[in-house]
């Protein structure tokens, strides 16, 4: 399948998410499920991918190798971290209490700029499953490599963060623990390094 009709079906897919979870949020009043959807609609996206592009099909087994493990693991964490707590994230509140009665129209648009962030980050994942050059070159194995590298490490600050949190005498105290004693934000350096993969 050609370029067109995949992007065209990954956006028509990110806005068709994004409404339902848009929906959820007017009815639960909590907006942080953007974030869990845009990471895990990501990870369905490379799954389509992989299907339905031309490209060889180590390149595609590799995305999903890759793509899909750091999708759902971030959106695991994100609705167990952030949406299953009970309250709704302060940046999402903050929007709500300046957007006031346009709250809901402006809320809208977010989910759907999401979408159209789905489906531009999604294009290096394109890319990669489009790649007709047979496999695997060292710059494959080096991809996979970094790609899952990162992945677990971002796993391990999430974790130690999460971790860390738990106790209540580090309430009100910047995270010093495991990789975070290293790095203000480990988690997302590993973030930014998955990118890299592709």
């Amino acid at each position: 399948m050609g370029t067109a009709p995949l992007l065209l079906g990954a956006a028509a897919f990110a806005s068709v998410l994004m409404t339902v979870l848009y929906g959820v949020q007017r009815r639960t009043g909590d907006a942080g499920l953007v974030d869990a959807g845009w990471c895990g609609g990501l990870g369905v996206v490379a799954l389509g991918y992989a299907a339905f592009a031309d490209g060889d099909v180590l390149h595609r087994i590799l995305l999903v190798l890759v793509a899909v493990p750091w999708s759902f693991r971030l959106a695991y964490y994100l609705i167990t971290d952030r949406v299953l707590r009970g309250e709704e994230d302060g940046r999402y509140r903050a929007l709500r209490e300046t957007w006031g009665e346009q709250a809901q129209r402006n809320f809208f648009f977010f989910f759907q700029a999401q979408a159209g962030f789905i489906l531009l980050f999604s294009v290096p994942m394109l890319m990669t499953a489009q790649a007709l050059d047979p496999g695997p070159s060292l710059w494959d194995i080096a991809g996979v490599v970094v790609g899952l590298g990162a992945i677990a490490g971002e796993g391990l600050a999430d974790r130690q963060l999460r971790l860390w949190r738990k106790n209540p005498a580090n309430q009100g105290t910047t995270c010093r623990a495991g990789l975070w004693r290293y790095s203000r934000h480990p988690n997302y350096f590993f973030e930014w390094l998955h990118w890299w993969a592709y």
